[in-house]
């Protein structure tokens, strides 16, 4: 594993489940919010695939986080 995913592991591990239900819940509406504003503004086409990408971005990242909160450790 490299070394920014290890990184990455120690940090999730800090966080709770709590922080994580809500840390995601944001990303995720904070990437909707984005693709909405894509619908109601005329930007330039460069900006919006930047908004685009970046909005994709955020609601994967929340979405991970969602999937990480929760009991570890446990069988499944």
């Amino acid at each position: 594993m490299s070394a920014v995913g290890k990184q990455i592991k120690e940090y999730n591990r800090t966080l709770s489940e709590r922080q994580k239900v809500r840390g995601g819940a944001l990303l995720i509406a904070v990437g909707t919010l984005l693709i909405t504003l894509l619908v109601f503004t005329g930007l330039p086409t460069a900006l919006q695939v930047l908004i685009g990408l970046m909005s994709v971005a955020l609601i994967v990242a929340g979405t991970l986080s969602l999937g990480t909160s929760g009991i570890t450790g446990r069988a499944v």
